[in-house]
């Protein structure tokens, strides 16, 4: 059967226009349908909007820092945001995720390990600081040393700061000391800035006896094992013991609790703490002239 002329002309019409290139080859199927056109238009317009209001609820170019809230176990707040230098009134956008800029400011501070930043959408930075820890001091051969939460020693000598205690007659590295330093850091923290000297002072019936003097001018007798828990009962003994009219006098937690006064042997201890004292006043005020 035979087909017009015009007939063929018009069913060539509705197929789709496809170019062959130069060296003959046939490229994949192309539509020039303007309504699949509009679509994808729209898609990517949608995908584009999307994105961008994102990064903007991510910025928040309109808000500011409201608050800060920082997160330490020995260090001040008023510390860290100095050494970071985040102000409630910046904006908000200055320092969302910037994680890396934060520990890059403290990556030369021995006290810090690392810093985290998180914003709320309320505008608070909340600020966690993971620091390395003081356990206190250790003096060798007339030099003090910083000692950290794994009893390691600083590479400088440096004078004890007065916020954590002086440990003495430990051996360097052994099993009590490091026992004693993870039972200090485990108490509240107004019982570790109250303790001023730990001393190892074995006896027979007690060979891991700490004798703690305190800033108040008091004697702890304790054992590492028990000393964070049961230093929550220093407040209640003072107070006991003052209601029997001792004034300073000697707490024993390492079986129970009680106060007394002070015996010959306890005045041996504390008076080994005002010699060390005085000694560091001495070389402090020398140092200052």
């Amino acid at each position: 059967m035979s087909v017009s002329k015009k007939q063929r002309n018009k069913n060539n019409s509705k197929r789709p226009i496809v170019h062959f290139s130069s060296n003959g080859e046939r490229p994949a199927y192309t539509s020039n349908n303007p309504v699949f056109n509009k679509i994808g238009l729209f898609f990517t317009a949608a995908i584009l909007l999307a994105l961008f209001l994102q990064t903007l609820f991510f910025l928040r170019p309109w808000q500011d820092i409201k608050e800060t809230k920082v997160y330490t176990f020995q260090m001040d707040y008023r510390q860290v945001l100095k050494k970071l230098d985040l102000k409630v009134g910046e904006p908000y956008w200055q320092w969302a995720g910037q994680g890396q800029t934060i520990n890059r400011k403290i990556k030369n501070d021995s006290m810090i390990r690392s810093v985290s930043l998180e914003l709320s959408k309320n505008g608070t930075a909340i600020i966690h600081v993971n620091e390395n820890l003081t356990a206190g001091f250790v003096q060798i051969k007339q030099k003090w040393y910083r000692m950290n939460q794994s009893a390691q020693l600083s590479s400088k000598s440096i004078q004890p700061d007065g916020k954590t205690p002086v440990y003495t007659d430990f051996k360097s590295g052994s099993k009590i000391l490091k026992k004693t330093i993870t039972a200090y850091l485990s108490m509240d923290k107004v019982m570790r800035l109250a303790v001023a000297q730990i001393i190892y002072s074995p006896i027979k019936s007690s060979p891991n006896r700490l004798a703690l003097v305190m800033n108040d001018g008091n004697l702890v007798y304790a054992n590492p094992s028990s000393l964070a828990n049961r230093m929550d009962l220093y407040p209640k003994m003072v107070a006991t013991m003052k209601e029997k009219g001792i004034e300073n006098g000697v707490i024993d937690l390492q079986y129970g609790g009680y106060a007394r006064k002070f015996e010959t042997s306890d005045d041996n201890l504390v008076s080994s703490l005002n010699s060390e004292k005085s000694e560091l006043s001495s070389k402090s005020d020398s140092s200052s002239k």
